[in-house]
C-alpha cells in the first residue's frame, strides 16, 4: 500500500471565528492524463481536504471540508475505465462532502487543490480510456440509483463484542484495551505536528469506532505508519505520549493518560465472579490469579464446585477471564513403559590334587583320610586299629615319615573326585585329583508401565520396604554417655521407576526419570546392618511418541585365578599342575534400561 498524507488544517478545525458560507460540489469527473488518470472535483472555494485508502475493496476516500453536496442527491455513477470502477459522493457531515474512489487496485496517487478544484493524479494501469464526468452520466441511461447511506462510506471492521475485548493491563494501567491482531484494518498514514486529538480523530473516522479523549490529553505527534494493524499503530502512539486505552462495554474507546485511569479505578465498583475450573484443581490456580488482582481485589476458593470467586474491578475479571481461558486446558495423558534387564553369568573352573603320605608303623597326618596303624605290633592292621580323621599319629621311636600335600587348597563340592593309592613297603601314598566346572545364569527383567497427566510426577514400586535398626548412643547431663537408642529406618528395595514427562513441540517427550533395581544381598552381622546390591539411572531425555530409548547400560566383567600348590614343584613345567589347585572364575553382569512412552490420544 502506498503512503497515504494526510494534511490537515487545524486552524479551520480548532478557530472560533464564524464560518464562511459553504462551498458547493457540483461535479466529478475522471479524465486521462498521458499515462495516469486524473479525477478532478469542481468545487468553489473549499476550505481544506483529507484523504486515506481502505481495502475491501480498494477504496479513496476524499473529504472535501466547507462544502456543500451540489449534486442531484441518490445518483450512484458507475464508471470503469481508467482504474476507476465507480465514484459515490454524499453529504457526509454538516460541512463535509465524501468523495469515495472505488478503484481496480490500490495505486500511488497525488492531490492538489485550488480554489475551484481538487485534482487527484493516480497511476493508470489500464491504459487508455475515453473522459468521464457526473454531468454527462445523469443523463445516461440505466444508470444504477444509489442506495447505500453515508454510513457505508466507512471502513467495514469486524463488531467487538464486549465478551470478546481484550482487558487492559493489571495494576499499571498503560495497555491498550486491544490488542493488534493480523486480521486487523491495516492503515497507511503520516502525520507531522498534527495534534493529538486530531490523530485519535483519524483513527476514529477510519475505524468508525468512537474514541474519547481526556481532558489532559493534548501535544503533538510526528509518525509515518506504513501498512500496520490500526489498533497496533494507536497504541504505539499513545504509548510514545504516556498515554492509554480502556474499551468500555459499550465499545467506546476510553483514552487518557495512565495516572488518571489507575486513579479512576480506585472508586470503581466491584464486582464478583464464579470462575469454574474444569481440568485441574482450583486451589492450582489460585497464586497466578493473585498477581492479577488490584489492592482492592480478593480470591477465594470453593472446593466444593471446584470453583475460584473472584472479587475486583470489571477490568481484573476480564483478565482473570482471559488468563484462565489460556490455563484451564485438558493436560495431555502419557504412559510410560520401562523394562529393565539384568543378568548375571558366573563361570567356574577348579582343578586340584591333594597328596597324603601315610606311614603304618609311625607318623600320619590323617587331616584328609583316616589312618591305620600296627599297635600291637603283629605286622597286621586290624579293623579295630583305625585312627579317625583329625587325629594324627606321632611316632617317637624310630625313623618315620609322613606328608601333606595340598591338605588345605581343595575344590569345594567337586564334580570329579579320582582316588589312587600306592603302597611301598610301610608307606601308603594317597593321591586325590579333583575337578569342577559350573555356569550359573541369572536373568531378571522387569516391565513396570504407568500413566500420568503432563508436567506431573508419577512413581511406582513393586519391592518389599526392609526395616533397618539404627542405634545411637545418647548424650546425658554434662556431656557424658547416655544409653543407646535405637530407632528404625525404612529401606525400599524393588523395581522403582519415577519420571516427570513434558509434551513439547512436534509430538516430543521430555522426561526426568529414574529407573532402580535394588536388594538385599547378605545380612551382615549384629547391628551392622544390611548389604543392598542396587543398579539404577537417572537422567533427562527427549523422546519422539512411541519410540524405545536405552536410558542406561552397565556390562561389568570380574574375573578370578587362585594358584595354590606345593612350592618349587607346582611351578614345573608340564607337571607344576599336578602339584597344585587352580581355580579361575568369570563373573558378568549386564545391565539395561528401556523407556517407552506413548502419548493418550483418547
Amino acid at each position: 500500500m502506498k503512503t497515504i498524507m494526510v494534511a490537515w488544517t487545524t486552524a479551520a478545525l480548532l478557530a472560533g471565528s464564524p464560518e464562511p458560507e459553504a462551498a458547493s460540489v457540483t461535479e466529478l469527473s475522471v479524465v486521462p492524463s498521458g499515462d495516469r488518470t486524473e479525477v478532478v472535483i469542481a468545487v468553489d472555494g473549499a476550505e481544506d481536504y483529507r484523504d486515506f485508502t481502505m481495502e475491501g475493496p480498494a477504496r479513496l476516500v476524499l473529504d472535501v471540508r466547507g462544502a456543500a453536496y451540489g449534486l442531484p442527491d441518490g445518483e450512484f455513477y458507475e464508471v470503469g475505465r481508467g482504474g476507476v470502477r465507480a465514484v459515490q459522493a454524499s453529504q457526509y457531515e454538516d460541512d463535509v462532502v465524501r468523495v469515495v474512489l472505488e478503484l481496480d487496485h490500490l495505486v500511488g496517487y497525488t492531490v492538489m487543490m485550488d480554489r475551484s478544484y481538487i485534482r487527484v493524479s493516480m497511476e493508470n494501469p489500464s491504459g487508455t480510456f475515453e473522459p468521464w464526468s457526473s454531468r454527462a452520466a445523469m443523463g445516461t441511461p440505466g444508470a444504477a440509483p444509489r442506495t447505500e447511506t453515508t454510513a457505508s462510506l466507512q471502513p467495514v471492521l469486524p463488531a467487538v463484542q464486549p465478551d470478546a475485548r481484550r482487558p487492559g493491563s493489571g495494576n499499571a494501567g498503560g495497555r491498550s484495551a486491544f490488542r493488534a491482531s493480523e486480521d486487523s484494518e491495516r492503515i497507511t498514514v503520516s502525520f507531522s505536528g498534527t495534534p493529538i486529538r486530531e490523530v485519535l480523530f483519524t483513527f476514529s473516522e477510519f475505524t468508525d469506532r468512537s474514541i474519547v479523549p481526556g481532558s489532559d490529553v493534548g501535544g503533538e505527534v510526528n509518525a509515518d505508519i506504513r501498512d500496520q494493524p490500526w489498533d497496533l499503530a494507536l497504541q504505539a502512539i499513545l504509548d510514545s505520549h504516556g498515554l492509554a486505552a480502556q474499551e468500555a462495554g459499550s465499545g467506546i474507546i476510553r483514552v487518557d493518560r495512565m495516572d488518571n485511569l489507575r486513579d479512576r479505578e480506585d472508586f470503581e465498583s466491584l464486582l464478583t465472579r464464579s470462575f469454574r475450573i474444569g481440568y485441574s484443581s482450583a486451589s492450582e490456580f489460585r497464586e497466578p490469579i493473585e498477581s492479577l488482582l488490584s489492592e482492592r481485589g480478593r480470591i477465594s476458593v470453593n472446593q466444593a464446585t471446584n470453583s475460584l470467586v473472584v472479587t475486583d474491578i470489571p477490568r481484573v475479571l476480564e483478565s482473570v477471564e482471559e488468563l484462565l481461558q489460556s490455563l484451564d486446558l485438558r493436560t495431555p495423558q502419557i504412559t510410560i513403559s520401562a523394562k529393565i534387564i539384568f543378568v548375571n553369568r558366573t563361570d567356574l573352573e577348579e582343578f586340584g590334587v591333594v597328596y597324603d603320605l601315610k606311614d603304618s608303623r609311625g607318623n600320619q597326618l590323617n587331616t584328609i583320610h583316616p589312618g591305620g596303624i600296627d599297635a600291637d605290633g603283629d605286622g597286621r592292621i586290624s579293623p579295630d586299629e583305625i585312627v579317625e580323621r583329625g587325629t594324627d599319629v606321632v611316632s617317637l621311636g624310630g625313623n618315620s615319615i609322613a606328608a601333606l600335600g595340598n591338605a588345605n587348597q581343595r575344590v569345594l563340592n567337586p564334580s570329579l573326585e579320582f582316588l589312587t593309592s600306592l603302597i611301598l613297603g610301610r608307606h601308603t601314598l594317597l593321591a586325590f585329583v579333583e575337578a569342577l566346572q559350573s555356569v550359573n545364569l541369572s536373568d531378571i527383567q522387569a516391565a513396570p508401565q504407568v500413566s500420568v497427566l503432563d508436567n506431573h510426577q508419577a512413581r511406582i514400586l513393586v519391592g518389599e520396604r526392609t526395616p533397618i535398626r539404627v542405634v545411637d548412643v545418647g548424650t546425658g547431663a554434662g556431656g557424658q554417655l547416655g544409653p543407646p537408642q535405637a530407632t528404625v529406618q525404612i529401606e525400599e528395595t524393588g523395581i522403582m521407576l519415577e519420571v516427570t514427562p513434558h509434551l513439547t513441540a512436534g509430538d516430543l517427550i521430555l522426561m526426568s526419570l529414574r529407573a532402580e533395581r535394588s536388594g538385599i544381598e547378605l545380612t551382615a552381622e549384629a547391628d551392622v546392618g544390611f548389604i543392598f546390591n542396587t543398579q539404577e539411572a537417572e537422567t533427562r531425555v527427549l523422546v519422539q511418541d512411541g519410540e524405545t530409548i536405552v536410558i542406561g547400560g552397565l556390562t561389568v566383567t570380574e574375573r578370578d585365578e587362585v594358584r595354590a600348590g606345593i612350592p618349587l614343584l607346582m611351578n614345573l613345567p608340564l607337571v607344576g599342575r599336578f602339584f597344585r589347585l587352580t581355580r579361575e572364575q568369570k563373573n558378568q553382569r549386564d545391565l539395561m534400561i528401556l523407556v517407552t512412552p506413548h502419548i493418550d490420544r483418547n
